[in-house]
């Protein structure tokens, strides 16, 4: 960068100096009907230079990480879990996976922040029509027995509450049979 921008004075040197010289008596005499093609020319040149010296791209964003995009947003549990839901009253209801609360409750208070909200629930059915939120689905694993997931969980379960969002758990090692599944599923949405 500092290579192209010498490079840049250099010629802006080179248009001052072709315009001192058009200037010149001696020049103008010399070449009375092409003197002022050479000063529009080095006016322009130095303009250029000084446009180029002085012009600065924004900066890229630099990241203080390494990113990587993941092979699936769903573990192979999680998405055959999502083929069973999406069985239940398919004519009625759409179930989108990776749900963020903050795309399905609203926060109502005029506190600053929202961050409870960015936790992500498994599983919600809308409405096949509306979209509107119906219930939100979790699968657990052994993870969730953690103090720190069972924390989660609570507030997660407690914001759903408060919003009159039912939420319905399912254990990856409990009962998963379809008969289970889709009557726990429709008793908590036509509640």
């Amino acid at each position: 960068m500092k290579f192209r921008k010498g490079i840049y004075i250099i010629f802006f040197f080179v248009g001052l100096t072709l315009f001192a010289i058009s200037l010149m008596s001696w020049y103008r005499d010399m070449y009375e009907d092409t003197f002022w093609i050479m000063t529009l020319c080095s006016v322009a040149l130095m303009f250029f230079c000084m446009f180029a010296i002085f012009y600065k791209p924004k900066d890229k964003i630099k990241l203080n990480a390494k990113y990587e995009r993941k092979g699936a947003m769903l573990t192979r549990p999680e998405y055959n879990f999502l083929l069973q839901l999406r069985q239940i009253e398919p004519n009625k209801y759409e179930v989108v996976p990776q749900v963020a609360l903050v795309n399905v409750i609203d926060k109502k208070t005029n506190t600053s922040y929202r961050n409870e909200l960015f936790r992500v629930a498994d599983y919600c059915f809308v409405d096949r029509d509306t979209y509107e939120p119906l219930l939100l689905v979790e699968l657990n694993d052994r993870s969730h027995l953690r103090a720190d997931r069972q924390d989660r969980d609570a507030k997660v379960a407690a914001i759903c509450a408060d919003a009159k969002l039912p939420l319905v758990t399912f254990w990856l090692d409990g009962d998963l049979s379809f008969h289970t599944v889709r009557k726990t599923v429709l008793k908590a949405i036509l509640k």
